[in-house]
């Protein structure tokens, strides 16, 4: 299934969150692209996806961009890689596997593991992650972008125990200084992407 077109309402997300404000950068640029710039963005973009119960799509990453070409009314994107068949598990399985394999995220936006059945059923319905957001903003300076499943995510949990959330709502650009500091810190070595 791999190049193949598919409607962005047939994808089934595997985490709870992501993050808004990037969410609404991407579309914000998107917006502004020539259709046939958009359809590269979008190959080039091929989504990773798990075939789950009776042949659900699950998609591993992309979810940012799933749910920005969303917001612009665009419905299709690009299938990438399988990387498992799992349709002949039953549901409970299934999720445990994807925990397993590193392919799902049924952590809140306050760091609690929820039960896979809260995982939303479309991309629409993921609610916002300002940790991620955060850690996506400074992405780079504080640590590397790796193809490691979740990586913001894993750096916006470990920001959350330095900070709180009414930080990054009244001053995001001192939140971004002190999350870059403390990217740094010796225990956070063991996160991927770490940098000295």
């Amino acid at each position: 299934m791999a190049g193949k077109e598919i409607l962005i309402n047939d994808l089934r997300p595997t985490q709870l969150t992501l993050g808004l404000e990037d969410v609404n950068r991407r579309a914000k640029k998107m917006r502004l692209l020539e259709p046939n710039e958009l359809a590269r963005l979008i190959e080039k973009k091929s989504i990773p996806y798990v075939i789950g119960p009776q042949g659900g799509i699950y998609i591993v990453d992309h979810h940012h961009l799933c749910r920005a070409l969303w917001s612009i009314g665009e419905k299709k994107a690009v299938l990438g890689k399988e990387l498992a068949d799992w349709s002949d598990l039953e549901i409970k399985e299934f999720w445990r596997r994807m925990d397993k394999n590193g392919y799902c995220w049924a952590i809140d936006s306050q760091g609690h593991r929820r039960p896979y059945s809260a995982i939303p059923k479309h991309v629409c319905e993921l609610t916002d992650n300002v940790w991620r957001s955060l850690a996506r903003a400074i992405r780079g300076d504080a640590f590397t972008n790796e193809d490691t499943p979740f990586q913001e995510f894993i750096w916006g949990d470990y920001f959350r125990t330095f900070m709180s959330q009414r930080l990054l709502e009244h001053d995001f650009e001192l939140a971004k200084k002190i999350a870059t500091h403390i990217a740094h810190f010796k225990e956070a070595e063991d996160l991927p992407g770490y940098k000295l």
